[in-house]
């Protein structure tokens, strides 16, 4: 017990929290910055798993469960179709689990209303609500990135609570399952933010590494991201 209050402890005063957590984007052989190709991301499960990393979920560290020696939570924004066709089966593969954060009005009802946006240059397939379903039900967890992925801080209070309850509502009502965690789009958080967050049902709520830090609702990420370095992360998450 005093090694676990100690531990919080020195994660207040780091800003970091007490759960290491990665962010990831897509998983695809091509794409912008923040793709990471199939190759590359089964290299860092597998250096995860040989440092003794091991995945958890959201629900399980705020419900106090048990946790292994080296926990850590994977995450994945926006909701990409590859999702579910490559991070989710080298996951299994390898009896890992991640949270998804998806933004239900880019959820197509089935394959044949599948939201396909172009972006940038690039074009972006998203998934359906079946294919969310079937990952729930392996034992994924599912967070909401927002109702239409809006930059929350540029919004005005009412705003921002419809954007945060409406999405958790959909994706409940597609999963019959509750939705408890939530990430900022763009990784946009400002503490005035929190309370709205709380107020719409949520336990926590994720951002990255500009305005993260140990609050539960506004938590620090790790971006993984086409360029980053896969024993770089492990080592840092070591540390």
């Amino acid at each position: 017990m005093r090694w676990a209050a100690l531990l919080l402890v020195l994660c207040a005063c780091s800003g970091r929290p007490q759960v290491p957590i990665l962010t990831h984007h897509s998983i695809s052989p091509t794409g912008d910055e923040f793709t990471v190709s199939p190759e590359k991301f089964a290299a860092e499960l597998d250096a995860l798993a040989r440092s003794g990393f091991r995945t958890v979920s959201f629900h399980d560290w705020l419900d106090g469960k048990p946790l292994p020696p080296r926990p850590v939570i994977l995450t994945f924004d926006d909701g990409y179709e590859d999702a579910w066709s490559a991070a989710m089966p080298a996951l299994r593969a390898r009896g890992m689990t991640a949270t998804f954060f998806v933004v239900p009005a880019w959820i197509g009802a089935d394959a044949g209303h599948r939201v396909v946006r172009a972006e940038g240059g690039l074009t972006f397939r998203h998934l359906v609500w079946p294919e969310v379903a079937a990952m729930s039900a392996a034992g994924m967890e599912i967070g909401s990135h927002g109702e239409h992925h809006l930059r929350l801080p540029d919004l005005p209070d009412d705003k921002v609570r419809e954007e945060a309850l409406e999405s958790r509502l959909e994706i409940e009502a597609h999963l019959r399952r509750p939705v408890e965690v939530f990430a900022y789009p763009y990784s946009s958080s400002r503490a005035r933010l929190r309370a709205a967050l709380r107020d719409a049902g949520y336990r926590a709520a994720v951002s990255g590494s500009v305005h993260g830090g140990a609050d539960r609702f506004e938590l620090f990420r790790k971006g993984v991201y086409a360029n980053t370095e896969v024993e770089g992360v492990v080592r840092e998450l070591a540390r």
